[in-house]
Order: C-alpha cells, then sequence, then structure tokens
C-alpha cells in the first residue's frame, strides 16, 4: 500500500506442526495482527476476538489463527468438497508474492480444515471480458483447522516454491492481507486496515501490508505426475446413407506427464505430454437470446498458470482465448499432443510464454500454437505496458498471426487510462489486404474510475477491421466501431442502517457500421444495486435497446424463431435477488420481461441451494423463458417456451473422497447430459478419478428432416484414470 511502512516478519527456527493446534513455541516469538472490522461497518466494533500470525523459515510460509467463537454453535462448517465454498466461516491470506500491487494469491480454509486457492489479477478489478478472480487455480499447500469450545483454530503451511517471489541480497518484499469471515454476523475482520471503497477491496494486492523476509531460499523442486487412464467411448453418428444410427466405440487407453520446475524464485516452467483433461466438469449450458456468439470460462488446470498475465482483452473480443486450443468449433476434444508454458518475472519484465502441438481430428488438422505475452511496471506501481503476440500455424498451410500492444496509465487516485491496438495477419485474406492495417486490427482507449464508493465511471472507443480475425482468440463483430459509458455513485449504509451499500448507474453501448455509420446495436439502462447487511442483495434494471438488422443478417434466435431484417426498438426490465450464504436453503431468482426484437419475452430464473450437512450439498437453476412472438414477413405467429435445468449436487464422506454430479437439460438444445465424477485423494498431488459422462437427445423425430429417428445417447464414455506427483 502507497505510503505505508513496511514491516519486518519474525523468522522462526522452531518446527512447526500443522495440525490446526497453534500451540508451538515458535507462535509464543511472533505479535498478532491488529484487525479492523471492514463489514458490514468500516472500524466497527468487533463481535468476536481473531488472532492471527504469521512467521517463516528457509522453506515455508507459516500462518496460525485462533478465531475465538463465544457461542461454538454458532461456527459455519457446511463442506468437505475442496473449492467449493458453501457459507462457511473462513480464514484466509493473500500474498502478492512479486508486491507489484497487481497479481496476488489467495489460501483460505474453513472450520472444517478444507482448502481454497485462487489466483488474482488486474488488482482485483474485473472488467468487461475478463474476471479477475480465478478459482480454477491451484498448488501444492497444506492446511488444517479444529474446533474447540472457545472457537476454532487453523494453521497454514505455504511452500516459497509454491509462489515464487524476487529477492535482492537474500531480502524479498511481499504484500500481505489477513481475514477472518463470520459467517453467523455477516462479518469480515482484515489486516490491514482497507477502507470498503472498491469491490473486492479485501482481496485488493495494491492495499495489501508491504512485509520484508530475509534468508529464505525458495527452492526449486521438479514436480513430475505421470497419469494413466484407461475407458470406453460411444458416439452415435450418422451412416453415409443417412438411413441408419451406428454405435462408433472407442476403447481408451492413455499415457502422459506433466512436469512443472521452478528455473529461479521468479519463474516458472510447465511441460505436458498427451495433455488429459478428463476430470474437467461439462461447460454449462446457455441460452442465446441475442444474434452474436457466446464464450464460455476455461476450466482446464493447464492453463490457469498465471491466466491473468495472457489477458489481452477489448472487452467483447479477446486475442487470446485458451478454449481455441485442443477445442473444436463444436466443444470436442482435440488431442493436446505436447507443449510448454514459462509464466513468471524477469527483472521487471512480466513474462508469458506458451507453445502447444495439437493432433489431427475430424473437423481441423494438427495445429501449433504459440503465445507471448510481456508486461512491464512504468510511472507507477499500477501502471504498465506491454505486449502480446500469438501464432496458429496448420499442417495444411494455414496460418494466423496477431500481435498486439497495450498501456494501463495509473493518472491520479482511481482513475486510470488504458490503451490497447491489435493486428492480425491471416493467409485466408487476399495478398493485397493481408498487411492492410486499418482492416485487420482493433485499437481501444478506455478512461474509467475503478472504485465502487462515491462516483465511478467508465467511457471506452473501440474500432475493429473487417478483417481482423484473431486466429486463438474470440470476437463477435468485426467492421464496427463502438463506444460505451457508465456513469454511477456508491454509498455505505449508516452504522444502525439495515443496508451495506447502495449503488446506481446509467450506461450506454452503441456499435456502429465502420463504412456507412449506421447503427448496428444499442442499448441504455439504468441499475440500482442494494447490499444488505445481513439479508443479502437485490438489483433491478431498466434497459432500452434498438437493433438493426443488416440485408442477409436475418437470423432464427435461439434456432427456433426466425427475426427478418428490419429495425427493432424496445424496452426490458429485470429484477434479481440473492439470499445470504449464512442460511442452509439458499434461494437466489431474477425476473425479467420486456420486448425482444419484435416479440415479448417474459423470463424467471430460480437458483435455490440447500446445505444438508458436511457431507452433503445440493443445488441447481432452472430457467424458464416464454417467447410470443407476432406474424410477420416470413414467419407466422410464433410461441415457444425455452426450458434450460440443472443440477448440482455434491456429497464429500471426508476431505479425500468426494462424488459430484452435474445433471442438465436444455430443450432449446433438444439435449439432457449426465456429468458424474468420483475423486479419491490419497495427498496432494495423487488423485484417481471416475468419470461418467452422458449427452441423450430428448426430442428424436427427425422424419421432418428425412432422416431416421434418433437414438437415444448421442455421447457417453466412462473413464478411470490415476495421476501421482513425485517431487524430487
Amino acid at each position: 500500500m502507497y505510503g505505508q511502512e513496511t514491516i519486518k516478519l519474525v523468522r522462526t527456527t522452531s518446527p512447526i506442526i500443522i495440525d490446526g493446534i497453534p500451540n508451538e513455541a515458535a507462535w509464543a516469538e511472533v505479535e498478532p495482527f491488529p484487525m479492523v472490522q471492514y463489514e458490514p461497518v468500516f472500524k466497527g466494533a468487533l463481535s468476536e476476538k481473531t488472532d492471527i500470525r504469521v512467521t517463516y523459515d528457509d522453506e515455508y510460509l507459516y500462518v496460525a489463527a485462533k478465531m475465538f467463537t463465544e457461542d461454538p454453535s454458532t461456527i459455519a462448517a457446511n463442506s468437505l468438497y475442496r473449492d467449493s465454498y458453501s457459507g462457511d466461516d473462513v480464514f484466509a491470506i493473500i500474498l502478492d508474492p512479486f508486491n507489484d500491487d497487481q497479481n496476488a494469491l489467495r489460501f483460505f480454509t474453513t472450520p472444517a480444515g478444507v482448502r481454497f486457492d485462487q489466483s488474482i489479477s488486474n488488482d482485483a478489478n474485473s472488467v468487461a471480458g475478463s474476471n479477475a478472480v480465478n478459482g480454477s487455480w491451484n498448488t501444492f499447500w497444506d492446511a488444517s483447522s479444529t474446533i474447540h469450545e472457545d472457537g476454532w483454530y487453523s494453521e497454514m503451511r505455504i511452500p516459497f516454491s509454491s509462489i515464487g517471489f524476487q529477492s535482492s541480497d537474500g531480502i524479498a518484499e511481499m504484500g500481505l492481507i489477513v481475514y477472518r469471515w463470520l459467517t453467523h454476523h455477516n462479518e469480515r475482520h482484515i489486516y490491514p486496515a482497507i477502507p470498503p471503497l472498491w469491490e473486492d477491496g479485501n482481496i485488493k494486492p495494491s492495499q495489501a501490508q508491504d512485509v520484508i523476509i530475509t534468508g529464505a531460499d525458495s527452492k526449486k523442486p521438479v514436480y513430475f505426475t505421470p497419469y494413466v487412464l484407461g475407458g470406453l467411448t460411444r458416439l452415435n453418428e450418422l451412416g453415409s446413407d443417412s438411413l441408419n444410427y451406428f454405435y462408433d466405440d472407442e476403447v481408451k487407453a492413455e499415457l502422459g506427464f506433466d512436469l512443472k520446475y521452478n528455473i529461479t524464485s521468479n519463474l516458472t516452467l510447465d511441460v505436458t505430454v498427451n495433455t488429459d483433461f478428463a476430470q474437467v466438469e461439462a461447460d454449462d449450458q446457455q441460452l442465446n437470446l441475442t444474434r452474436f456468439s457466446l464464450s464460455f470460462p476455461e476450466k482446464r488446470q493447464f492453463f490457469q498458470q498465471r491466466s491473468g498475465l495472457f489477458d489481452f482483452n477489448f472487452g467483447n473480443t479477446r486475442v487470446f482465448y485458451s478454449r481455441r486450443i485442443g477445442l473444436d468449433g463444436s466443444g470436442n476434444q482435440v488431442r493436446i499432443l505436447g507443449g510448454a508454458r514459462l509464466t513468471g518475472k524477469i527483472n521487471d519484465l512480466d513474462v508469458g510464454f506458451i507453445n502447444l502441438q495439437t493432433g489431427q481430428s475430424d473437423e481441423i488438422d494438427s495445429e501449433n500454437f504459440n503465445v507471448l505475452r510481456v508486461k512491464k511496471n512504468v510511472l507507477n506501481t499500477s501502471s504498465y505496458v506491454g505486449g502480446i503476440f500469438t501464432s496458429r500455424l496448420g499442417v495444411n498451410g494455414s496460418s494466423n498471426i496477431a500481435m498486439g500492444l497495450d498501456g494501463d496509465f495509473n493518472i491520479f487516485g482511481d482513475d486510470f487510462i488504458e490503451v490497447r491496438v491489435s493486428q492480425t495477419i491471416d493467409n485466408s485474406v487476399s495478398e493485397e489486404n493481408r498487411f492492410d492495417f486499418e482492416d485487420n486490427s482493433i485499437f481501444r482507449i478506455t478512461w474509467q474510475r475503478r472504485a465502487s464508493i462515491g462516483w465511478f465511471y467508465r467511457f471506452f472507443v473501440n474500432r475493429t477491421g473487417a478483417e481482423f480475425n484473431p486466429g486463438i482468440g474470440f470476437f463477435r463483430t468485426v467492421n464496427t466501431s463502438d463506444y460505451f459509458y457508465r456513469l454511477g455513485y456508491g454509498w455505505l449504509g449508516e452504522e444502525e442502517s439495515i443496508y451495506r451499500q447502495h449503488s446506481v448507474n446509467i450506461g450506454s453501448y452503441n456499435i456502429f457500421q465502420n463504412d456507412t455509420y449506421d447503427l448496428r446495436s444499442r442499448f441504455i439502462s439504468l441499475e440500482w444495486n442494494t447490499d444488505f447487511k445481513t439479508l443479502g442483495s437485490a438489483e433491478a434494471q431498466i434497459r432500452y435497446n434498438q437493433e438493426h438488422l443488416l440485408p442477409n443478417e436475418d437470423f432464427n434466435l435461439a434456432g427456433k424463431i426466425y427475426i427478418p431484417v428490419d429495425d427493432y426498438d424496445f424496452f426490458e426490465g429485470n429484477f434479481s435477488y440473492r439470499s445470504p450464504n449464512s442460511k442452509k436453503l439458499r434461494i437466489n431468482t431474477t425476473f425479467e420481461y420486456g420486448k425482444l426484437f419484435d416479440g415479448r419475452r417474459v423470463q424467471l430464473e430460480i437458483e435455490p441451494e440447500l446445505v444438508a450437512n458436511i457431507h452433503w450439498e445440493i443445488g441447481g437453476s432452472y430457467q424458464i423463458t416464454d417467447l410470443d412472438f407476432p406474424q410477420t414477413q416470413g414467419r407466422d405467429k410464433e410461441k415457444f417456451t425455452a426450458h434450460l435445468g440443472q443440477i448440482r449436487a455434491q456429497y464429500a464422506l471426508n476431505k479425500k473422497l468426494s462424488t459430484s454430479a452435474f445433471i442438465q437439460y436444455s430443450n432449446i438444445e433438444e439435449l439432457a447430459g449426465v456429468n458424474f465424477r468420483f475423486r479419491y485423494n490419497f495427498s496432494e498431488g495423487r488423485d484417481l478419478w471416475f468419470v461418467i459422462n452422458e449427452q441423450s437427445y430428448t426430442e428424436k423425430d427427425q422424419r421432418n428432416l428425412g432422416l431416421p429417428r434418433l437414438p437415444t445417447l448421442q455421447s457417453g464414455s466412462i473413464l478411470i484414470k490415476y495421476n501421482h506427483t513425485f517431487i524430487y
């Protein structure tokens, strides 16, 4: 944190046993941090006493906490499932290992000793097209908790090799935040005393306490993780005569490995051979009521290390979208033969490099993918300049290259100006236009105030050329110019108020055709958000939309209702409520009503979640959308009700053995899917997985298409996988 006094952490030479009982002599040598209340009332009276201490030795950072609780029956320990938060009490530490005020790692645990780890980027500022908190990141560390009659205690041991750091003459400086979350009181205790002026301010690296450690030696272990996988996959395919479907069965027998090595204390190399993602949860089905394509989050572990470093986006356009690697256009897996990733720092330069080779599939030929990303701090710790280079090269001679430069400058306070430009070179573009900068580029400039209390705002202008095409990226429109603005105001409730925070904002997004400046799409919205101290949160929005479809832009909405070329303007509104996490039964609801193009839309989504006990939890969502469209040119009167349902159930016998089931149904896709996963975690890095995936058709009659009746099963697989990490 700017202007603060750096403190020196106490080094210990006494042994510490990670058993959840911080009674070793080493802890008596360390002073506890002075905790303050972060929320619901900043610097309000603490309802309970919290004692958190940090020390270290040559190889590890140790954290201990005593969360005193007057009534231990109020301690919330709801889950035994790793990385699955269910409204538990929490003890956490956030570390900015390079003290760059931008990137951090969060480690937190619960009274049941369940571990969570996440990476944080962009100073915890999530903006359009990127999420600053990556919950899919994992690393090696230990934690243990115990519950007592005066509260619950916890200990963590985090290897320096898992976090990395930079040292000079044996001295390393990091950023540190610790906090405790009390579910029963809906209260957070924190150190240092970060004011609640930003969304996710309690994990904001730039506000961390600067600390010094001396003489620590980040060892450079080699993590070698081979895996073995076996099973059976089945796919129903239409025969070449279009008369029958036939089963395409394949026996799976795979071997591969991942290798991780810290070349230096701040530079990590990952090597992968025959990469496998069998245990990754299936994608969520989505209902698309726009004319633009949808993106999906990356869940595969290999792409999580320093994922925020590779972010280079223009809102809905991304120069690097990792799901382009190892997945085809239909979302089916393409074998990754192998490759490497290098991430970390070289002096004051953030560096990320990926090289991967994929195999051939039914849809695409074998390809090589390269990504190089660099960033360097300038002016101050919150500003940088950087660049990106990507290439996608196919064995069939196809090639796509993207290059970009960007800068993010903290001009004063919480105000930032961001400039970003990128150009692509694709061999599918004619030679005379291939190097035309205007047609093959995208440019954006943004000015924003990154805060949630007081005035906040965001303005940007963006231009995308007609031939811009990032081969490892994602985009929704080309040959467009667009601008966006949002202006809002947020304020905190009084100490005696039931409200913790309010905000209101007005925003607008406008897209125009480059050559004619005709309006393509626009919305203007007014939004109100309220966060209660103990009653959850609520949001209301009213929105005016305009859509102008150019010739040949008619389309079928959700694949069901024809939308002809025309000019459309319509209003819609929504209201949503999220119940507090302190309840065992939580129900989040969203209701939307209004026009959609020339029709009417009514949508209700309910997301219930029940924590039955520490072993069992079940939740899901059900979205029902009623669409009613009048008769118009090329379309009869159309009514359709879309149903999208999901059920997630988790059962954990203990912290080692757990199961999860994810069931989805969509009458738009006319598919039902089941993803069942069993995991036995022998120890860190040693896992046995049993995975069942199945996709079934719900509508089987294709006689109107002149095709045979669909079978019940579209695709399915039963897989067993074991991975074992050896540490050298």
